[in-house]
């Protein structure tokens, strides 16, 4: 039974794996021949992997990591979008029009690490939106790793005393509040999660 399960793991892995490689590759040419549009529309799909129920948190980590990867990239082209005269308050906008709740919240969190480098609104404003945002992914492991991908992407963009993102209040304050409110919904995830696993070894003790 368990082995069943393991095995049907890697299937659901390498399912996965295959669909997000394939609308990584259509979203690089997206991105070489610099068509907007097309990037979010396959990244979007891309992103759609993510939302799987399938996989253990070990095997969703490894798909995690790989949309991660083409997630740098997607960041680097929005970065150079804005360069070329694209509005970043409009491409913050967009990407709010995706389809599926979680694709849409991994780009916008994407979008919002560029929207808080152009300094075009205050850090603490753009945290605080999409750390509220992220509320709308509810189940524990897909839920966990979205707020983890938020910490790594505003970990260098934090409104703390001396940071060029500090704004006008000289004080820890808001950086503190957006890391704490991050902390506590993942610890809220994290205690789900395990309530769950121990309910699944609860049943398979009873069916054994």
């Amino acid at each position: 039974m368990i082995a069943d399960g393991v095995e049907d793991g890697e299937k659901w892995l390498a399912a996965g794996i295959a669909g997000l490689q394939q609308n990584a590759f259509y979203m690089h040419r997206a991105l070489d021949s610099n068509n907007l549009r097309d990037a979010l529309k396959y990244s979007a799909q891309m992103l759609s992997e993510l939302r799987t129920s399938k996989l253990s948190p070990h095997k969703y980590y490894e798909l995690y990591m790989r949309a991660f990867d083409e997630l740098r990239k997607l960041e680097l082209f929005f970065k150079e979008e804005t360069r070329r005269g694209c509005s970043i308050v409009e491409l913050y906008e967009l990407v709010q029009h995706a389809g599926n709740i979680l694709p849409r919240l991994y780009l916008l969190c994407t979008v919002g690490s560029v929207y808080i480098k152009s300094k075009e609104a205050p850090a603490k404003d753009v945290l605080k939106d999409l750390v509220e945002m992220c509320r709308g992914i509810q189940h524990p492991v897909r839920g966990l790793f979205l707020r983890s991908y938020l910490s790594q992407v505003s970990r260098d963009k934090l409104p703390d005393i001396g940071s060029e993102y500090e704004g006008d209040a000289d004080t820890v304050t808001d950086a503190m509040e957006f890391v704490l409110q991050n902390f506590t919904e993942m610890n809220k995830l994290w205690v789900r999660m395990q309530h769950q696993v121990f309910l699944l070894l609860v049943i398979i003790h009873t069916l054994s």
